[in-house]
């Protein structure tokens, strides 16, 4: 799979903004058509590249979406870095709480930059025609693991039940707060009421599902 910029020789490597009007055009084509629907042709003029340019860049569709993907995470990378599970079991119960509060008020705020809601909106394509590996299954596994992780902790701290299997638990929460996002990105933009939402709804669902 094509990586944007870590193994391309400098033929194949985009400036940034060359990369910023890819990223931007990709987003657009996918959220509007879907990933069948999508034309690399009108993608390559939004983008105002040359074919050839965009073909030494990418091959296929599947690259394309995969280099996307990628250059969004990383955008994300350079803005916030998630804690590690482990930073949630210092203080007990209450703590554990408060610092998820203090997490999901760092993520509402990350939703507003323009990194972000393009991932999601590119992220939460509808249909199976979405590659099922590359970076899209990396990050959903990425961020599964991460969630496990973290309901272990917060099991380990007395703050999180355990009457449930934890894959079942994880699993559990993962589609939930993935049902919020795809809500929130629904418009394409989180603004408005809809951003408050989709705020709040996080930390609301966490604690009906999961506290002691």
């Amino acid at each position: 799979v094509v990586q944007y910029d870590r193994d391309m020789d400098d033929s194949t490597r985009l400036t940034p903004e060359r990369r910023s009007a890819l990223a931007d055009a990709t987003v657009t084509e996918f959220a509007r058509a879907g990933y069948e629907g999508a034309s690399l042709n009108r993608i390559i003029r939004a983008a105002g590249m040359s074919k050839s340019s965009f073909y030494h860049f990418v091959g296929s569709k599947d690259e394309l979406f995969d280099a996307v993907v990628r250059m969004l995470i990383d955008d994300v990378a350079a803005l916030w870095t998630a804690p590690a599970p482990a930073e949630f079991a210092e203080f007990g119960a209450r703590a554990f709480w408060r610092h998820v509060d203090e997490l999901l008020e760092q993520f509402a705020a990350l939703s507003a930059t323009p990194a972000l809601q393009h991932l999601g909106r590119i992220f939460y394509l509808p249909g199976t025609a979405v590659s099922a590996s590359g970076a899209r299954a990396e990050l959903l596994g990425t961020v599964r693991a991460w969630a496990e992780g973290m309901l272990r902790t917060g099991r380990a701290a007395g703050a999180v039940r355990d009457d449930l299997p934890l894959d079942l638990q994880a699993d559990i929460v993962f589609a939930a707060l993935r049902a919020i996002d795809e809500w929130a990105l629904a418009d394409g933009a989180i603004t408005g009421e809809r951003a408050a939402v989709a705020a709040s709804a996080p930390g609301l669902v966490l604690r009906r599902l999961l506290a002691t």
